[in-house]
């Protein structure tokens, strides 16, 4: 009997090694993201907040030397930082102000909007400055317009100090009047020093924009702009007006009875 020998078939397992790729790092990346921080950190380092006020007080009293400083060099935080500071003020002052019927609710969003409001005047006032230096000749930097009008941003908190210390409605008319006056006088400084445009172009757009904003405090829809400023003391201005006239309205008609 013949016995069959099995084979036993040896089965050879290949283990494989895997072998795990480090990622490497562009040192470009690394030195150019080291650049950048070194430059950011170089900038917050230049933005003094002291600095601000003594800016606007030297705009105040000498607005012609202080836009010719202003140049285009990339730095567009100290600006921003500097709107939104005196919006912070702003809210401030409205706090104080309110603060017998204020809420918690009311401050916090005085806190955050005020500050919006600001940066939102500073861009609209800024694409209103490029308009006037497109029409006069002068240059189109955008960024040279935004640092002058947010220089000009001081007067945010002045003008919203001016509005609660107004005790009646012509009171208010005139200090919306002079303080919007002024806000043209320094857009005209602006476009003209900074934005190097035409002084004679210059001064007949800014004249004709100067002529507009005293129709408009004159014009009926101006009432409802200067009571915007100040709700409360417009309110009891057009009440004790109405009263008067209801009065001198049915007086007469007594009189005949």
């Amino acid at each position: 009997m013949v016995v069959k020998k099995k084979t036993a078939k040896k089965t050879t397992t290949s283990s494989k090694k895997t072998t795990t790729k480090k990622s490497t790092i562009n040192p470009e990346v690394v030195e150019t993201a080291k650049n950048y921080f070194k430059t950011a950190e170089k900038k917050v380092k230049k933005i003094n907040i002291e600095k601000f006020i003594t800016d606007a007080l030297y705009m105040l009293f000498h607005p012609v030397k202080y836009f010719t400083s202003i140049k285009a060099d990339g730095n567009y935080e100290n600006a921003i930082v500097k709107v939104l500071m005196y919006g912070l003020i702003t809210a401030g002052i409205k706090i104080l102000f309110n603060i017998a019927s204020i809420t918690l609710v009311g401050a916090i969003s005085a806190i955050i909007l005020m500050p919006i409001y600001a940066l939102l005047i500073t861009f609209a006032l800024s694409g209103v400055m490029l308009f006037f230096s497109y029409l006069a000749k002068g240059e189109m930097n955008f960024e040279t317009s935004l640092k002058s009008v947010a220089s000009c941003i001081f007067m945010y908190p002045v003008a919203f100090v001016a509005y609660q210390i107004a005790f009646n409605y012509w009171i208010l008319f005139f200090f919306s009047l002079v303080i919007d006056l002024y806000i043209v006088f320094l857009l005209y400084t602006a476009t003209t020093y900074c934005l190097k445009s035409e002084v004679n172009l210059s001064k007949v757009i800014c004249s004709i924009f100067a002529l507009f904003v005293i129709i408009l405090h004159f014009s009926s829809t101006g009432s409802l702009y200067i009571s915007s400023k100040n709700p409360r003391i417009a309110l009891k201005h057009h009440f004790v007006k109405f009263q008067k006239d209801s009065m001198n309205d049915i007086l007469p008609v007594v009189k005949t009875k």
